[in-house]
């Protein structure tokens, strides 16, 4: 058996797509989703990956360069 997919989702809206997804994983594809990253609180993708026992995380860009964003992102990924 091959080794499972492990996705990370970065969404700012509402995860219609990770909502596909999920429904792909749950019908049989060998992945899992192992992190949602949202850089806006309210974003409902945040919502829907608490529903399914996704960790999730609010990255705030207020006052962060692009890097200084994407860094922070990146340690969330790795970890």
């Amino acid at each position: 058996m091959s080794q499972k997919t492990k996705l990370a989702i970065l969404g700012s809206t509402r995860g219609t797509d990770m909502q596909a997804i999920i429904e792909a994983i749950n019908s049989g594809e060998n992945a899992s989703i192992e992190v949602v990253i949202s850089n806006k609180p309210d974003a409902y993708i945040l919502e829907r990956a608490k529903n399914y026992g996704i960790e999730s995380h609010f990255l705030d860009p207020k006052g962060k360069t692009r890097e200084e964003f994407d860094t922070e992102a990146i340690k969330l990924l790795d970890a």
